[in-house]
């Protein structure tokens, strides 16, 4: 009677405790999204450092999101295609471009990278 008691509680913590911890996980990808819109905001507006900043701040939520959820499926090894994995190296390619051109003072560039990022990003989100 013990272990069948033991068993139901486990199930019900492993059931309430995983939306609570997608819901902390998928914050991160949020507030990246978030931080991606500002940027390209910010690079319409002419102002190239605020959309590196802003894209600077995505690529840290990107990374913590990646590091509290890492891939869950490998890769398939005859194709190698990961979609999760490709768009995530998509996005921080465009978040570098965007970094880049802000630096250079080039906001309407950063701006167009920011938002490239921010598409794949989406992408990467719907290929869980």
């Amino acid at each position: 009677m013990k272990i069948l008691s033991y068993s139901l509680l486990a199930s019900f913590v492993a059931i309430v405790g995983n939306p609570m911890l997608a819901y902390a996980q998928d914050e991160h990808a949020k507030e990246a999204m978030q931080h991606l819109e500002k940027a390209v905001e910010s690079g319409n507006k002419g102002d190239a450092k605020g959309a590196g900043a802003q894209s600077e701040e995505a690529e840290k939520d990107i990374i913590q999101e990646n590091k509290e959820k890492p891939y869950t499926q490998p890769s398939k090894h005859i194709t190698g295609e990961n979609p999760r994995a490709e768009h995530d190296k998509a996005t921080f390619e465009d978040i570098e471009k965007a970094k880049g051109y802000a630096k250079k003072g080039r906001a309407k560039a950063a701006a167009d990278a920011a938002k490239e990022a921010e598409i794949h990003l989406q992408k990467k989100e719907q290929s869980k």
